[in-house]
């Protein structure tokens, strides 16, 4: 089930007995804790009905189960990323046995922060119902909770300024309500956030920053460009995280000319690639400035590039330098011909 079916079945009743958090979406999966841990523990009496565990063995898991509840309907036994879901170490029978047994006075979290090595427990809290999966929030759900977050901090502001945020920051929850908080501080006494309070106090993305690049390799701005380049890796950015976002980059533009091509409205290019209206005209606008050739040419010298570097043909310090000094090369041979 998805986080917002989780909240469903949390405030209509029918929880399962044994749950299984995992998924990117921190900032959500820690949310879902606090109202778990609301719904089922009294106010005053929260540490007497709620036990946390680190790999225990199966016994110890069974008893903590098994203890009933104190002035509660139900006991919490949280377990986060146990060495049998994210180790090494398997679950064993008894254990598996005994998670469609667990008792209607407990419940029983898997908190999964680290990536599952191990899939019993995983696969058998899916059969019984309980696999809850934390995944970035997207389209109008997410503009829908950064208008939400403002407006509990005394702010409004319009979707289509919600979704510049997004394009800056990213998608990130717990990022954004940070970037929220700290915009909302910025002119209390005005009652709406404008573009202009985005633009002047939130930190870009590397996504955002690498569009940025091909803003400026667009417009032949080798020192922008390389700036940008500079910002990034000074940042602490890994080159090979770089390259990897110039060519994610670079097909999301060839995507975009092959859908202009085949006549999709924005609206079907925004739906298509998963992205909210006003990222999608940014990536449209962009896609213009180059040719289908262009942008075929560039995500081969991005695919060229990181082949060489993981072939031990290049070494990654000077490679991405070398690609940005390609890149730009494009436009300008462009420019050439024209003259």
């Amino acid at each position: 089930m998805t986080h917002s079916e989780f909240s469903r079945l949390l405030a209509g009743g029918g929880l399962p007995s044994v749950l299984f958090f995992e998924g990117p979406e921190e900032h959500l999966k820690q949310q879902a804790l606090a109202d778990l841990r609301k719904a089922l523990l009294p106010e005053g009496l929260e540490e007497m009905n709620e036990t946390r565990l680190d790999s225990p063995e199966t016994d110890a898991l069974i008893a903590a189960a098994e203890t009933l509840p104190f002035l509660a309907d139900r006991r919490l036994i949280l377990l986060r990323d146990p060495a049998a879901v994210v180790g090494r170490a398997e679950a064993d029978d008894r254990l598996l046995e005994y998670l469609p047994k667990v008792p209607p006075t407990a419940v029983i979290v898997f908190y999964i922060v680290q990536p599952v090595k191990q899939k019993k427990i995983k696969n058998a809290v899916t059969k019984l119902g309980g696999l809850v999966q934390f995944k970035p929030l997207a389209g109008a759900e997410l503009t829908s909770f950064v208008t939400s977050a403002f407006h509990d901090l005394g702010r409004e502001c319009d979707a289509r300024t919600a979704d510049y945020l997004i394009f800056t920051c990213g998608a990130d929850s717990g990022r954004l309500l940070t970037e929220i908080a700290k915009i909302a501080a910025l002119h209390p006494e005005e009652p709406r956030v404008c573009p202009e309070d985005v633009q002047a106090l939130a930190t870009p993305s590397t996504e955002s920053t690498v569009f940025r690049i091909t803003d400026a390799v667009v417009a032949g701005k080798d020192a922008e460009a390389f700036r940008l380049l500079r910002f990034l890796l000074q940042g602490g950015e890994q080159r090979m995280m770089v390259l990897a976002m110039l060519m994610r980059q670079f097909r999301l533009l060839q995507h975009v000319k092959i859908m202009q091509y085949e006549r999709l409205s924005p609206a079907r290019i925004a739906q298509a690639l998963g992205l909210s209206s006003y990222s999608a005209q940014q990536y449209i606008r962009q896609a213009a400035l180059f040719t289908g050739g262009q942008v075929k040419q560039a995500v081969s010298l991005c695919l060229d590039t990181d082949l060489a570097v993981k072939s031990g043909q290049l070494r990654d310090e000077g490679a991405l330098e070398a690609l940005m000094l390609k890149l730009l090369q494009l436009r300008k041979n462009e420019k050439d011909l024209l003259k």
